[in-house]
């Protein structure tokens, strides 16, 4: 990495503050909404400090967003995705673990964090996931935390159920804030009788069991862990982001659904027809050459299989996003294909997904728009993007939706973009974030994001409603 850095103009501020201060060494939770930049804050504050030995532990599903994000960011940085105990020994400015492996009874790879040369910075992405006080992970997070230098947790949702969560990586990552006046370390019971409403019960049997029913003194918990705590919600800087960010998101390929040699067709129809433009090509160019290949039969089977293919990476993606958004805020997917979206409406039943695809009569499309709409136990909506991109409102009183999926997206830039606005229209409190979700190593990720970088010049057209939709799904 660079000894020396400066950092760069496009920052917002409060990635600028963030990283200024993670590279200060000050211990801080980055508590970021989803969407507004934790990741290359971490990073930036990375180069600052010109770490050479940086940790990442994130969930599975995040592994292959961090590898691309420090390609972006940091494209000098070399890195590696530890999935074995000697991959930590390899030389590498980025060494990046699962949750999962963190979780493993046989320990050997928190064992080698634990004894490899000390790393200078860690982030704990999705740090919630960190919570408990018992788990697999949190016993190795404990075992590991003094090889892992300043360690960041990272997350949206710091606590999801009561303030009782916040105690395990107070503890770990910042143990000066639980002291009291007399030095002495705050136990959790303590911290838990201190911000938590406790009862005991029974639940039928005669042993008397502590439960955490809420949380308490709240004021008083902010003033604690707010020189630990950077909160920053997506309506606080809605000012400092552009109408709608847009992302692409590389998923995992299932090659049970897409066997190899159907990836190869895939890339050779995709390259032949690309021709040798490649990198030199405008973006113009590489755009009008996807929608001549949206109309190749042969490849458009093959994208179907793509999207099959995409299906269980992009499902536990989108799980893992809802469990990680506050309960009462919604998720908007799209796809193409009839089998994608029967797939996703299966995966994704537990958040009573509402559905509207092409086939959906005037009837069924209105009660989707109402259900999503109205009723708190749906947090998903899944539509084709033909049928769901235009002429429809997904922003309401009891509608809490600023983030977009697309699972398949359109090789027209300009369904996408107007398939995003669905939830970018008046009404909206918080900045949408728009992701499209691309097979990792194929040339999908090109095209992923050739389009996403198409639709940020749309988006900027669609910036008010369209007149077309007046108010909650009616249309005049």
């Amino acid at each position: 990495m660079a000894t020396t850095y400066s950092l760069p103009e496009d920052l917002f501020p409060h990635q600028r503050a963030g990283a200024l201060r993670l590279a200060e060494g000050k211990p801080t939770y980055l508590g970021y909404d989803m969407g507004i930049g934790k990741t290359r804050t971490f990073i930036e504050a990375a180069k600052l400090r010109s770490a050479s030995r940086v940790l990442v532990v994130c969930p599975a599903t995040a592994v292959l967003v961090w590898a691309r994000e420090i390609q972006k960011w940091d494209p000098l940085a070399t890195y590696i995705v530890v999935k074995a105990a000697s991959d930590l020994r390899v030389p590498a400015d980025y060494h990046i673990v699962s949750h999962g492996r963190m979780s493993q009874k046989d320990a050997t790879i928190p064992d080698a964090i634990a004894n490899v040369a000390p790393f200078e910075l860690t982030a704990i992405d999705e740090a919630h996931a960190f919570n408990a006080s018992d788990t697999n992970r949190v016993k190795a997070l404990r075992r590991t935390a003094p090889n892992m230098g300043l360690i960041v947790p990272l997350s949206g949702t710091p606590m999801r159920n009561h303030a009782g969560e916040l105690y395990t990586l107070l503890d770990i990552c910042w143990p000066q804030g639980l002291q009291g006046s007399r030095k002495a370390r705050m136990s959790r019971f303590d911290f838990e009788d201190l911000f938590c409403r406790i009862a005991h019960r029974t639940f039928g049997g005669t042993r008397m069991i502590r439960v955490v029913e809420g949380s308490k003194n709240l004021d008083q918990l902010k003033t604690l862990v707010g020189p630990f705590m950077s909160r920053v919600r997506k309506a606080e800087v809605f000012k400092d982001l552009p109408a709608i960010n847009w992302d692409y998101v590389p998923v995992p390929l299932d090659y049970t659904m897409m066997p190899s040699a159907d990836a190869a067709k895939f890339e050779g129809i995709v390259k032949m027809i690309l021709g040798g433009e490649g990198a030199n090509a405008t973006l113009d160019v590489l755009t009008e050459a996807l929608q001549v290949l949206g109309r190749n039969t042969g490849l458009m089977a093959l994208r179907r299989v793509l999207g099959l293919a995409k299906l269980r990476g992009a499902t536990e993606y989108i799980v893992d996003m809802l469990d990680t958004l506050d309960a009462d805020r919604k998720v908007l997917v799209f796809a193409h294909h009839a089998d994608v979206i029967r797939g996703l409406v299966n995966h994704l039943g537990a958040y009573s997904p509402a559905v509207l695809t092409g086939g959906s009569s005037a009837q069924e499309r209105l009660a989707a728009i109402d259900q999503f709409l109205t009723d708190p136990r749906c947090r998903v909506f899944v539509g084709n993007i033909q049928a769901a991109g235009t002429a429809i409102t997904l922003v309401g009183q009891h509608c809490r939706c600023s983030d977009v999926v697309f699972v398949e997206s359109s090789w027209t830039p300009m369904d996408n973009a107007q398939a995003a606005c669905r939830v970018h229209r008046i009404g909206q409190k918080d900045g949408v974030v728009a992701r499209l979700l691309s097979a990792s190593g194929t040339v999908d990720d090109l095209i992923q994001s050739l389009l996403a970088r198409k639709a940020r010049e749309f988006t900027q057209l669609f910036d008010n409603p369209d007149p077309a939709t007046t108010h909650e799904g009616a249309t005049t």
